[in-house]
């Protein structure tokens, strides 16, 4: 379905002033959450008797000296912390969005370990962030939040191992490493496809630059059902909230965190916009839902990209190529 009026909107008339700024989610790029307290230690396995072990009622009569060495192998064993718990959920990650939490349990004889995470991207030498989480209760599991930044650093897109490591108070190292738990990767993504359902980009009419009466179609039309959602691509601020009769309809601004595109939705259902003007949203939120408001010949979302404020010193540049990016992972 296509934008049947101009879509060269100007901001509606009595519509409010923009708000500016790029905004800021304001949160933690990465944050341990509460832990459960009264864990006991983990008891001390008993040893076998010196003269020998009995098995099934016969006796063992081993060369002592192996016998000795392979104790001496399970005590020092025994003596070293184990990661007995550890999963990533969810395993997308989207920038600025919901965080991932990594849920950890190290075992071990000692009440507390200190505690290192590190998260490596895949093809990558070293770790790209390192976390120093201090020390951490053993027996019981454990929980940290990380956004896919640090402060304003965001993470390059791409997929990541974590790496887990502990020691006790008398040295000793991790015995199980979270790659050997089957630990999952994580996929951090920066922005999200804005309409996560079925969906098409329509023919050569629905293009950018295609001619409309008096003017150039501005975005990209994507198609789908009247209600699917529409969400953020980017996390940000809410600079317009308005509406048009002669064209856009009910229509959204959304000006991104850390980078100068603003993007607009328009033609959304009535009754269905969930954020105001001056609202924070973050990546993959939902903003409203695909309508058919304003001049338009069916339900769909009118999508653009401006580079710099929209209408405030910005231009429009062709939406596809990054849609099309985005609709590769979402």
């Amino acid at each position: 379905m296509l934008c049947a009026g101009a879509l060269a909107v100007v901001p509606a008339a009595g519509a409010q002033t923009p708000v500016t700024g790029s905004g800021g989610t304001g949160l933690p790029d990465a944050q341990p959450v509460g832990q459960p307290q009264g864990a006991t230690d983990t008891p001390a396995a008993s040893q076998p008797a010196a003269g020998g072990s009995q098995s099934g009622g016969a006796t063992y009569h081993g060369s002592l000296n192996s016998v000795g060495q392979r104790g001496r192998r399970l005590r020092k064993r025994q003596d070293r912390p184990v990661l007995a718990l550890f999963q990533v959920a969810p395993t997308t990650l989207l920038a600025y969005g919901t965080p991932a939490t990594i849920t950890y349990q190290i075992n071990d004889r000692s009440r507390f370990v200190r505690v290192t995470l590190a998260f490596v991207r895949q093809g990558s030498a070293g770790a790209l962030y390192r976390y120093r989480l201090g020390r951490a209760r053993t027996g019981v599991p454990h929980a940290f939040r990380w956004r896919g930044a640090r402060g304003s650093d965001l993470a390059p897109q791409g997929s990541y191992h974590f790496r887990l490591t502990a020691r006790d108070s008398q040295g000793h190292r991790l015995v199980r490493s979270s790659q050997t738990l089957g630990g999952a990767p994580i996929e951090v993504r920066n922005h999200s496809f804005p309409v996560p359902s079925a969906h098409s980009f329509g023919g050569a009419d629905a293009r950018f630059g295609a001619p409309r009466s008096g003017h150039k179609h501005q975005g990209q039309d994507i198609t789908a059902a009247a209600g699917s959602p529409v969400v953020a691509p980017r996390a940000g601020l809410i600079t317009w909230r308005a509406y048009q009769a002669s064209g856009a309809g009910y229509y959204l601004v959304l000006a991104g965190e850390n980078e100068t595109y603003n993007y607009v939705f328009m033609h959304l259902q009535r009754g269905s916009i969930l954020v105001n003007q001056g609202d924070l949203v973050t990546t993959g939120q939902q903003l409203g839902s695909v309508g058919t408001t304003g001049e338009s010949s069916g339900p769909h979302l009118h999508f653009e990209i401006w580079d710099g404020p929209w209408y405030h010193g910005g231009h429009p540049i062709d939406p596809l190529p990054m849609l099309q990016i985005w609709d590769s992972y979402s």
